[in-house]
């Protein structure tokens, strides 16, 4: 075991740990239970006090605290590592169960339905096959990610444990067979006697799902006692959304699928799915994105803390501009009169209170600490940026001449939302936590810019060719070729990420079958129970009287270290009938320093 380390804000955890297992006591307290392996995550103090929000100085004083306590108390300390608990690694299930519904159902049906529409034109895929996608991606890609990330993060953002970790594996099941149910069901289509059954029955499990992770995550925040600040806001108006989206989802999946005839279908399709996009992308996925953000970007790369004036103020302009967004959404197609310039000032809002975040973030320069993950954060607040710009565009590109429609442009726009700043973000996240959680060095790992590049690629692609399918056919095919790109960066980074995942269980059943320990010193003053062995080792002024007391064969070390191990010091005096009450006193004043008795 390594001593005598210096703990200062720059000791690396897994340094520390080493030297000093009674330090997880500490680290326990504010967060670090169940992550990064039997050594801790490798990062120094410094980071895990700026990430689990604690004060640096506090922190080391308090670890300094319980080593110097160790050192002095003469009392028996352990510490075991038992592998982690269920709320400690329940976001693994969340996120592979994420990564193999996109490279499945997701993303990659997506790709599949952009090749028929390249070769097909956009009649090449039905309505019901994109919502397919759309269910999977959103609740099985977005949806599964948010879950993981929440129930690991949040507790721990807290200094708390998550309330009834069990009924995270229910909304975990509910969820994986409301997607499975309610994706099968689009794909059925309304003209199938399964398709509504199956759909609707999906979905409402997909709301179940969203409801029980709200339930859990406010009473574990409730029992925290923490303050509230802007970014614990930012999490429960984007968990509001979900389950408001997910209620309005089921009222959509119930007409669409209900629909007497393709007319009425379109109808519904068309005047009420944009809501529920709005809904979906932006006051879920925005939002939360946002509000993890405040909380993870100055901790994780010491990036300028938002004050908390400008966070709520800038909370309630992006809810009301989210809300706006989605009446006009409704309005529109429900008022035919309703002027369409109003469209702009909602993404108008949002590009503003973006602008405001990122200046005081100063994004556009290097980090003063960066690692893999920092690319993707900014390129998905590029994105973002692209997207609600574009969003302000709309009304105006919809009135230039020889526009059929706002179809592509659209969903060009939710393209630019959903892959460039939604999945960007969960990538970045991704590559960030789960090393750290797994107790693997971020810088043994790849610096991923494959997949960064594929998919930003394949994202521009999707972006700029969607669009100019409105002024010639020659960019259909090029479509199709987008969705592959973004294919292989999702299957590229998800496996990666698969991969520490599994590194890290490994450690944990290594971590189970054998267990860590710190064993301390006997306490003072010695009793009978003692072991004889333990006793010299601990204080080796005790050996000269057990060789004065008859036990010669103790100067023998190799006896020492076997059978003396085995027997207490009660049991050693009997058998050699010596007065156990003088002979401990003997040993005790030996230890005290005293001078033994005439």
């Amino acid at each position: 075991m390594q001593k005598n380390i210096e703990i200062s804000a720059q000791t690396m955890i897994p340094d520390l740990l080493r030297a000093y297992p009674i330090a997880r006591l500490v680290l326990d307290k504010y967060g670090l239970k169940g992550c990064g392996g039997p050594e801790g995550p490798y990062e120094s103090l410094r980071f895990f006090a700026r990430a689990h929000d604690v004060d640096e100085h506090a922190l080391v004083c308090e670890i300094e605290g319980s080593v110097l306590k160790q050192e002095q108390a003469n009392q028996a300390v352990g510490v075991k590592l038992d592998a982690p608990d269920l709320a400690d690694t329940i976001y693994r299930r969340f996120f592979v169960a994420g990564i193999v519904i996109t490279v499945t159902l997701g993303a990659t049906w997506g790709a599949y339905l952009l090749w028929k529409i390249g070769i097909l034109g956009y009649g090449g895929a039905s309505s019901n096959e994109i919502n397919a996608h759309g269910q999977a991606q959103i609740f099985g890609w977005m949806g599964l990610f948010i879950m993981g990330f929440a129930y690991q993060a949040f507790p721990r953002f807290w200094h708390t444990t998550l309330a009834a970790p069990r009924l995270a594996v229910l909304a975990f099941a509910l969820m994986l067979t409301g997607i499975g149910s309610a994706s099968l069901g689009l794909v059925f289509g309304n003209h199938s006697t399964f398709g509504l059954p199956l759909g609707l029955s999906g979905s409402v499990l997909e709301l179940a799902a969203a409801c029980i992770f709200l339930g859990q995550i406010f009473v574990t925040y409730s029992h925290s006692g923490k303050r509230p600040e802007p970014y614990i806001g930012f999490v429960f108006t984007s968990l509001f959304w979900f389950v408001v989206s997910s209620a309005y989802n089921c009222w959509h999946v119930w007409n669409v699928l209900g629909a007497a005839s393709d007319d009425r279908l379109l109808y519904y399709v068309s005047v009420f799915q944009p809501a529920l996009r709005d809904m979906q992308f932006l006051g879920l996925g925005m939002l939360i994105i946002v509000g993890v953000s405040l909380r993870t970007l100055p901790h994780f790369f010491d990036l300028p803390k938002i004050r908390d004036q400008h966070g709520w103020l800038l909370l309630g302009l992006m809810t009301a501009a989210i809300i706006l967004q989605t009446a006009f959404s409704l309005v529109l197609r429900l008022s035919p009169g309703f002027p369409q310039a109003l469209l702009s000032l909602p993404p108008g809002l949002l590009l503003f209170g973006t602008l405001t975040l990122l200046w005081q973030w100063r994004l556009w320069k290097p980090f003063p600490e960066s690692d893999r993950s920092a690319k993707f954060v900014r390129a998905a607040y590029s994105w973002l940026l692209v997207s609600l710009a574009m969003l302000i565009g709309l009304p105006a590109y919809t009135a230039l001449p020889g526009v059929p429609s706002a179809h592509a442009f659209t969903a060009a726009t939710h393209h630019a939302i959903t892959v460039g700043f939604i999945s960007m973000m969960i990538m970045g996240h991704a590559a960030k936590v789960v090393p750290t959680l797994n107790g693997i060095n971020p810088k043994s790992l790849t610096r991923l810019w494959g997949p960064f590049l594929l998919i930003n690629l394949g994202c521009l692609l999707r972006v700029s060719m969607q669009i100019a399918t409105d002024w010639t056919k020659q960019a259909y095919p090029i479509i199709g070729l987008s969705g592959t790109l973004e294919v292989v960066a999702l299957a590229w980074w998800g496996w990666s990420l698969v991969s520490i995942i599994l590194k890290g269980k490994r450690a944990e059943r290594a971590l189970a079958s054998a267990s860590v320990s710190v064993r301390k010193k006997l306490a003072y003053p010695v009793m009978g129970d003692a072991k004889v062995g333990q006793l010299i080792e601990d204080y080796p002024q005790t050996l000269p009287i057990f060789v004065a007391h008859g036990f010669g064969p103790l100067a023998n070390p190799v006896l020492r270290k076997t059978m003396a191990r085995e027997v207490t010091i009660d049991k050693a005096c009997k058998m050699h009938e010596i007065a156990i009450e003088r002979f401990l006193a003997e040993i005790n004043q030996a230890i005290s320093g005293q001078s033994s008795p005439s």
